[in-house]
């Protein structure tokens, strides 16, 4: 049951912004950095490291009230970032609201949302992205993610450690990595919220008309895919995720298409494989946990240079529309990442306060 709006926490966001315009909060949160050795991640055939990197943004009053629990949004990074992405400064116009650390103790202040902790986790690999799935080639990021990652948050931190009070965004490769996890663990996590969510299904420049599919069959070595550019290296990087092959080095993966005289045409196991990991191709296998979210929201810019993107959003929510699924799909004037940071950016405006209105914030314990 998706919870459109909750009146109380509404009533509250005065109340909150009284309370920390008097001080009784002190201003700021903090940044801790962990190192979480993923179980899931170990041995694996691309050589990947199993102790990733973790930000943890604490709220301001985190320190100040030691039997305070707090609900926890989980944020995934983009394809070739890693968590860096969330707490360094980019653009020059974002007005120190350009980190999640600064974007959160401004909001906090504002009233636009409540205290919440914020987990930033490292899932880039070799091939420059996990895409939150399990694979038999770089590890098993989404047992990662859902079991390993998370248990060691609520292990260590003052976490409102249920479904409830969890929730999951992320931009691009790192959308497409909340909506999956938010379609195969309701139990972990109840609100999903995806930015600009990469490799929904095929559209647009990602069919077999894109070269990319092309110059990577012809690739040797994956420093070949390199050169070819992001198209060519992502191919990589999903096949690895999707369909990866671990007798096939270097690659480690087997691509979705072959070439049959100078023609690209679908190439099985490989081109079911990726389409079973397609979310439009999700909804109906994963409907009844899809029911049990207390909130799906997902986004795109009418500009996203990656045209596929927005194409694939939209078929996502005609998907999601046909199998009685709720959810918020929403386009706006923006391209893949302009309008992520700064105080008018949408992860101040719209993805925190979603968080904040849905995800259960009491402490009963």
């Amino acid at each position: 049951m998706i919870i459109k709006l909750k009146l109380l926490r509404l009533s509250l966001l005065p109340l909150l912004a009284l309370i920390t315009t008097l001080n009784i909060f002190p201003q700021s949160g903090r940044i801790v950095r962990e190192t979480v050795h993923g179980v899931s991640l170990e041995k694996n055939i691309t050589g990947d490291s199993p102790d990733r990197s973790v930000f943890i943004y604490l709220p301001p009053g985190y320190d100040k009230f030691p039997n305070k629990k707090y609900p926890v949004v989980y944020l995934l990074h983009g394809i070739g970032d890693t968590n860096e992405v969330w707490i360094r400064e980019w653009r020059k116009d974002t007005a120190g609201y350009g980190t999640i650390p600064a974007l959160m103790d401004k909001g906090i202040a504002e009233g636009r949302f409540g205290e919440m902790i914020v987990v930033m986790p490292d899932e880039r690999t070799k091939a420059f992205g996990s895409f939150y799935v399990n694979s038999a080639a770089t590890g098993n990021w989404a047992d990662f993610t859902a079991k390993d990652l998370v248990g060691f948050v609520d292990g260590k931190y003052r976490t409102l450690a249920d479904a409830k009070s969890r929730g999951i965004a992320g931009h691009s490769m790192g959308g497409y990595g909340a909506i999956t996890l938010g379609m195969k663990h309701p139990e972990v996590f109840s609100v999903v919220y995806g930015m600009n969510p990469a490799i929904m299904g095929w559209a647009k420049d990602l069919t077999v008309d894109n070269p990319a599919f092309a110059f990577a069959l012809a690739a040797k070595t994956p420093d070949d895919l390199v050169k070819g550019g992001v198209y060519s290296i992502a191919t990589l990087t999903v096949a690895q995720a999707f369909s990866p092959n671990p007798n096939r080095a270097p690659f480690y993966a087997d691509f979705p298409f072959e070439n049959s005289n100078g023609k690209l045409r679908p190439i099985e196991p490989a081109f079911s494989r990726w389409e079973e990991n397609f979310p439009v191709k999700m909804v109906q296998k994963y409907r009844t946990n899809l029911l049990k979210l207390r909130g799906l929201r997902f986004d795109s810019g009418y500009e996203d240079e990656y045209l596929f993107i927005p194409a694939n959003s939209r078929a996502l929510s005609a998907e999601l529309t046909g199998n009685g699924i709720e959810h918020i799909f929403e386009e706006y004037n923006g391209d893949h990442r302009n309008r992520l940071h700064g105080r008018t950016g949408r992860i101040h405006t719209e993805v925190m306060p979603y968080f904040w209105l849905l995800l259960e914030s009491r402490q009963t314990q």
